[in-house]
């Protein structure tokens, strides 16, 4: 038997993410809080990179809620005019003004003096369609977050920013092919188990 292609998967995946009642993805939200808080990784980070969940991903909220009231320095992916088809990333704060991108993502106002690259970030927090036990993952397909952290691909020792993939435990698949422009995720969490 054939196994799905990508936009089978994605497709199949997004609907399912949308199916979950506002209820089943705030508890998935605090449980992976509960898997998130006690990694090394994210307790010995000073600047972390999140996101704001779209389209039924799972939530950071908590976690960035937590961050910050650590005394951690939050950001978000921004899109750059100048730069099409890279991250860089804006910092967020509660009260921090937001617009939506191109793609009805919320994005903090900034300006560009505010802005830093990736590679000054400790901790990526990273959202993804689906994922595999290795930790290989699918994203939207825009190819963004593999080009922003393509650097990465050639360090071999010393891995900075690590990449952490958040998702729903549904979302895990039994196999991803690894394409050799894809960016290795140093774990992947979901509200039940880390997958390291």
């Amino acid at each position: 038997m054939k196994a799905p292609n990508t936009d089978t998967i994605r497709s199949t995946i997004r609907q399912q993410r949308r199916n979950l009642t506002p209820s089943q993805r705030h508890d998935c939200a605090f449980g992976l809080l509960e898997q998130l808080k006690r990694q090394k990784s994210f307790i010995n980070s000073r600047n972390i990179a999140c996101y704001i969940p779209v389209q039924g991903e799972i939530s950071p909220i908590p976690l960035i809620e937590l961050s910050l009231q650590m005394g951690k320095a939050v950001y978000l992916p921004v899109l750059m005019p100048f730069l099409s088809n890279r991250l860089w990333f804006a910092p967020y704060k509660f009260d921090s003004h937001m617009k939506m991108n191109k793609f009805g993502i919320p994005e903090p106002v900034f300006s560009r003096r505010e802005l830093i690259p990736a590679n000054q970030l400790d901790l990526v927090i990273t959202p993804l369609v689906a994922f595999d036990e290795q930790c290989n993952r699918i994203g939207m397909g825009g190819g963004y977050y593999d080009r922003t952290f393509s650097f990465l691909r050639f360090r071999k020792h010393w891995i900075s920013p690590k990449l952490i993939g958040i998702a729903y435990e549904f979302q895990k698949i039994a196999l991803i092919k690894k394409q050799k422009w894809d960016v290795e995720l140093h774990s992947v969490c979901t509200e039940q188990f880390y997958y390291s």
